[in-house]
C-alpha cells in the first residue's frame, strides 16, 4: 500500500500489551520470589529469561543520523539564507509534493536514514526522518508526546492505550508549529509536552522490543527493553511491556513487580493497573483485585474522555439526559474539547430544546482549533437555525 507522506500515521509507541493472567501460585517460602523483593535492577538483569547467561548485545541505532543523500536533499530543496518559517515550508513542500518521495508504509521501526533510503517505514520512522531533516535545515525542532485518550473498550488483550509522538517546530520569533503525519490522531485539545531525544529513543527501542516479543524472541526483546530503559528509565510503557514479557514467559511475580514499578513512575497508568487487576483475579487474589478495580473506576470516572465515551453510548441508546449529565462533567474538566460541546448540542436537540442545541453547537464552533472543524460546526449551526426559523414560521 502506497501512501503519500502527508497522510501517514504519526508515531504510536506500543504501550498496551497485556499477556493473559497466569494462575501459577507463588512459593510463599522463598522471599526472593516475592514481587516486593524483585527490584528494577533484577527485572533488567532478567535471570528467569536468560538462565543467568547474558545474551548477545544489540547494537545501538543511529536513530537520527543522516547520510549524504539526505544532506543533498536539504541543500537542494531548502534555501539556507531564508527565515525559519520559509525553510520549514520549503522542506514540507519537498517532502509532500515531490513524487519521488512518495513513501510506502511498512510496519517496521526504522531510523531516519533507513526510512529515507528505503522510502518505507512505520510511523516512528517518518517522525525520525522529519526531525533529522529539519535539524539539518537549521530548524529548531523537538519531539512532542501527545496524550491520546485511552480506548476503554475491553477485549481479549485488555485495556488499550496508545502513545502518539509528533514534531514541534519553534520559529525564530518564538512561534510554534506542530508537524504531525496523522492529523486524525492529533487534536490541539489533547495535552502534549515537548520531550527529549532520549525519550524519543526510548519509544524507538520499546517498539523494537515489542516487535521481538511478538515474534517470540524473548532475549532480543529483553535487550531492546533494556536499551529503552537505559535511554529513559522513567518511560512507563517500556516497564509495562517488560512485565508483559515476564507474564508471557510464565513468571507472574516478575510481571507483577514490573507493573508495580510502573505505578511508582506513573500512578495513573491505566494499562498497568488493568494488567495487575487481571493478574490478581486469575491468581485468586480477589481482595487485591477488587482494590485495584475500585482505583481504576475512580480514575476512569474522573477522566473527561471516558465520560464522553459514556455519553456517546447513552446517546446511541436514546438516553439523552444521561448523555447530557456525562457531558456536563466532561466540559468542566476539559473546556477546550469541541467534540464535547457538539454532542451536547445534538443531545439537547433530541431532547427537543433547539435553543440550547444552538448555544452548545455555537460553543463547539468557537473552541474548534482549525477552519475545517469550525466550518463543519458552523454548517450544523446554520441548519439548526434554519430549522428553528421554519418551525417558528409554521407556528405563527
Amino acid at each position: 500500500m502506497t501512501l503519500n507522506l502527508s497522510i501517514m500515521p504519526g508515531l504510536l509507541a506500543a504501550a498496551a500489551l497485556l499477556a493473559a493472567g497466569c494462575t501459577t501460585r507463588l512459593p510463599v517460602d522463598d522471599p526472593l520470589l516475592q514481587p516486593q523483593a524483585i527490584s528494577p535492577q533484577r527485572l533488567l538483569a532478567g535471570a528467569p529469561l536468560t538462565g543467568g547467561v547474558e545474551p548477545n548485545s544489540v547494537p545501538l541505532a543511529d536513530i537520527l543520523g543522516l547520510n549524504d543523500e539526505m544532506r543533498r536533499f536539504v541543500t537542494d530543496h531548502v534555501p539556507a539564507e531564508s527565515g525559519s518559517q520559509w525553510r520549514l515550508r520549503a522542506l514540507l513542500r519537498a517532502l509532500l509534493e515531490d513524487a519521488g518521495y512518495t513513501i510506502e508504509y511498512e510496519d517496521r521501526t526504522y531510523t531516519a536514514a533507513e526510512a529515507f533510503r528505503l522510502r518505507r517505514a512505520n510511523c516512528l520512522g517518518f517522525t525520525n526522518m522529519f526531525v533529522a531533516l529539519a535539524r539539518e535545515a537549521g530548524l529548531t525542532v523537538h519531539f512532542q508526546e501527545v496524550d491520546v485518550p485511552p480506548d476503554w473498550s475491553q477485549n481479549a488483550a485488555g485495556l488499550v492505550q496508545s502513545r502518539h509522538v509528533n514534531t514541534l517546530v519553534v520559529a525564530e520569533d518564538g512561534s510554534e508549529r506542530v508537524v504531525d503525519f496523522n492529523m486524525a490522531d492529533f487534536r490541539t485539545s489533547y495535552d502534549r509536552r515537548m520531550i527529549s531525544d532520549a525519550r524519543a529513543a526510548a519509544h524507538f527501542y520499546n517498539n523494537d522490543g515489542v516487535d521481538r516479543m511478538a515474534a517470540g524472541d524473548r532475549l532480543a526483546a529483553l535487550q531492546y527493553f533494556r536499551m529503552a530503559i537505559d535511554a529513559d528509565g522513567s518511560f512507563a510503557p517500556v516497564w509495562i511491556n517488560l512485565g508483559a514479557l515476564y507474564s508471557r514467559a510464565g513468571y507472574p511475580a516478575w510481571a507483577e513487580a514490573a507493573w508495580l514499578h510502573t505505578l511508582t513512575l506513573a500512578p495513573h497508568e491505566y494499562v498497568a493497573m488493568s494488567n495487575l487487576e487481571r493478574l490478581y483475579r486469575d491468581a485468586g487474589r480477589s481482595a487485591a483485585a477488587d482494590k485495584l478495580a475500585a482505583r481504576i473506576k475512580h480514575f476512569r470516572n474522573a477522566n473527561p474522555y471516558y465520560r464522553y465515551q459514556l455519553a456517546e453510548q447513552a446517546f446511541s441508546r436514546g438516553d439523552y439526559r444521561k448523555a447530557i449529565a456525562h457531558l456536563r462533567f466532561a466540559v468542566q474538566k476539559k473546556p477546550n474539547e469541541d467534540r464535547f460541546y457538539a454532542l451536547m448540542g445534538l443531545a439537547w436537540l433530541r431532547e427537543g430544546d433547539a435553543d440550547r442545541a444552538q448555544r452548545w453547537m455555537a460553543r463547539a464552533e468557537a473552541v474548534a482549533q482549525d477552519d475545517e472543524l469550525k466550518n463543519h460546526y458552523h454548517g450544523k449551526l446554520e441548519r439548526l437555525r434554519s430549522s428553528q426559523v421554519g418551525r417558528e414560521s409554521l407556528g405563527s
